[in-house]
């Protein structure tokens, strides 16, 4: 009998399903949803909220439930194939991704004026951690994240410092995106990013900051005012 709902349903294993969850059972089923985060079996936004869910579940059967179609152990180097680096080079234009796509284990932008504006709440990762390099004369980074996503940043900006959205802490063995950023003009951004089923305007959230925007359309055009006088 079921001391929370009264009757005598089981779980998959025979338990009863209202047997109560422990802290290590937890923490087991996120290892699991990192690892398969980290094979591409899960967006970053769905490990979010599956994430979310596995830290406030009181039953077994409510674990099982968020792992139930993810492989019991993560793929292997012989079943699975690593990221290989991903080049994006352009004289003036940066990169912008959004919706669902895979980052590869490197990204790399370069460019003279582009920054880089990327929303991983859709990102499938290449491998459990992720670099994104960025190098530009001018041009920012600005990235979305979803909640329990470790992000690690680095580099040099002449003008331009760091901003990172605070949240809660990533529990151990969290996917993780480092981002390297150089450059003479432009910051980096961390913002952390909502579900797009929650966004009441497709524009809302949107991580680029207006004035660097300014800044970095300014230069293009003159860039390509000098471009066409050479011609």
């Amino acid at each position: 009998m079921d001391p929370a709902t009264g009757d005598g349903a089981t779980a998959g294993d025979g338990e009863p399903a209202g047997i109560r969850a422990s802290d290590a059972e937890r923490d087991a089923t996120l290892e699991r949803l990192s690892a398969a985060t980290g094979d591409g079996r899960l967006t970053l936004e769905e490990f979010s909220q599956r994430m979310d869910r596995a830290t406030t579940a009181k039953t077994r059967a409510e674990l099982d439930r968020l792992v139930a179609d993810l492989p019991a152990t993560p793929a292997t180097a012989g079943s699975a194939v690593a990221g290989q680096s991903s080049w994006h080079i352009s004289p003036i234009g940066g990169l912008s991704v959004s919706g669902p796509w895979r980052m590869e284990r490197s990204v790399i932008v370069v460019s003279l004026i582009g920054g880089a504006d990327l929303d991983l709440s859709q990102a499938q990762l290449a491998a459990p951690e992720v670099t994104l390099t960025k190098v530009s004369l001018v041009g920012g980074v600005s990235i979305g994240v979803p909640p329990g996503i470790r992000v690690n940043t680095s580099g040099f900006s002449l003008l331009g410092g760091t901003s990172v959205d605070s949240g809660p802490e990533p529990g151990p063995g969290a996917p993780t995106v480092h981002i390297r950023a150089f450059s003479l003009l432009g910051g980096t951004r961390i913002y952390r990013a909502r579900p797009a089923s929650q966004r009441e305007d497709p524009a809302e959230d949107s991580p680029m900051d207006w004035r660097s925007q300014r800044r970095a359309d300014r230069y293009q055009r003159r860039a390509e005012r000098r471009s066409r006088r050479y011609r």
